[in-house]
């Protein structure tokens, strides 16, 4: 991935997708607190998906579920998928608020 602090028009499309709903006037120590709280809403995001993940797992285990083993194949796979974007999402947060720190 490249550098936010060498691609400015990368930095203003993350803006428009991880600054939605916050006020377009925010300075950028009020941006670092509104991405800070993404960041927390993307840990509850990644712990529910673990969750749902391990659900699943151990209800397949244990022959709790009905579940083919396709289909469970394919809802892990959806939620280890989604863990991954969710990630990818993070660290692209993390990345725009360092360069908000750094002026």
């Amino acid at each position: 991935m490249s550098n936010l602090y060498d691609d400015k028009e990368q930095l203003e499309r993350l803006e428009k997708v991880h600054l939605r709903g916050a006020d377009e006037n925010l300075a950028p120590g009020e941006r670092i607190e509104f991405l800070k709280k993404r960041i927390r809403k993307k840990n509850w995001l990644i712990g529910l998906n673990v969750l749902a993940i391990l659900f699943f797992s151990y209800s397949f285990y244990y022959g709790i579920t009905q579940l083919g083993e396709t289909l469970f194949t394919i809802l892990v796979v959806v939620f280890v998928i989604n863990v991954g974007l969710v990630l990818l999402q993070k660290r692209q947060i993390a990345e725009m608020i360092e360069v908000y720190r750094r002026g």
